[in-house]
């Protein structure tokens, strides 16, 4: 899926988001026929750009002119840890955590689809403005107990209950453009005096590559 030549691209837009596409579109396309007469369920209270997927709890606690701030219920995540530049790191992390909620686990179960996937980053002072170390993560509903991974790089991440800076922007999120939203809200928040874990933020996405229209992307900082 990932040839030689596009990791050693770089970080250009055309290249990254033509391996962003290949990496999302084979897994995501097991949505794309409920996406097409997409209604909200009765009763559902989650934020439109869930889409009817499963996500984590929160309630909005204000909302400043760029970023909001959310109180997130304790939650549950599968997780893996990966090494490498960003957007390959993400794919294989992406592929191992789909195999997983696909039946490739302990009880052959599988595990339906949730939002958004999540990246852990690390920012450095480099050009690329991320470290190498990454983890992705797929948040698991409270009512499923999930089965024991048949892969040893995959583990339980339990969450506990928080505060959570939040920056949403449009279109398609790639590394640097998540390096960037993470800087504007890192320092969004530090003029409005709000402490907050510097050490690593998260890009979550919640759209699969063939929506092209009303995409929702979010980095988010851990409140100190």
């Amino acid at each position: 899926m990932i040839t030689a030549t596009a990791e050693q691209s770089g970080y250009s837009n055309n290249s990254m988001t033509n391996l962003f596409i290949l990496v999302l579109l084979a897994p995501f396309g097991v949505l794309l026929a409920s996406e097409q007469n997409e209604v909200q369920k009765p009763g559902d209270e989650s934020p439109w750009f869930c889409h009817n997927l499963d996500c984590p709890k929160y309630s909005l606690v204000k909302k400043y002119e760029t970023f909001e701030v959310r109180s997130y219920e304790a939650s549950r995540w599968m997780t893996t840890e990966v090494e490498g530049r960003y957007m390959n790191a993400v794919s294989k992390g992406f592929m191992r955590l789909f195999r997983y909620i696909q039946g490739d686990n302990e009880a052959g179960q599988n595990i339906p689809m949730t939002a958004p996937v999540a990246v852990a980053v690390y920012p450095t002072a480099d050009s690329t403005g991320m470290g190498k170390s990454h983890s992705v993560s797929f948040f698991i509903p409270p009512a499923i107990d999930p089965p024991k991974p048949k892969d040893a790089r995959i583990h339980t991440l339990n969450v506990p209950a928080g505060t959570v800076y939040v920056r949403s922007f449009g279109g398609f999120a790639m590394g640097t453009t998540d390096v960037d939203q993470a800087k504007a809200l890192a320092d969004d928040l530090k003029t409005e005096g709000l402490s907050f874990d510097e050490t690593s933020f998260v890009a979550a996405g919640y759209d699969p590559p063939f929506r092209p229209f009303n995409r929702h992307n979010e980095v988010w900082y851990h409140a100190a």
